[in-house]
């Protein structure tokens, strides 16, 4: 999410997220572990976002997301 932070807008857990450290009942409602609703991130799109936009947004999550991992190995 830091690294997408200046491309896009994006923020942890489900929209239903309270302060606490629990794992969103939303997202383990449609049978995501601990470990996944811990590492989701929301992306909101809305009536007047375009397609160009969810386009550019979804690569850029794909570069980082590459990118991130390239730094493990």
């Amino acid at each position: 999410m830091i690294a997408l932070k200046n491309d896009v807008a994006v923020s942890s857990g489900s929209a239903c997220t309270t302060a606490a450290v629990l794992p969103s009942h939303v997202l383990k409602a449609v049978g995501l572990s601990d470990a996944d609703t811990h590492s989701s991130m929301r992306i909101g799109i809305g009536r007047f976002t375009r397609e160009d936009e969810v386009t550019r947004a979804a690569d850029r999550m794909a570069e980082e997301s590459t990118r991130l991992r390239g730094l493990r190995a």
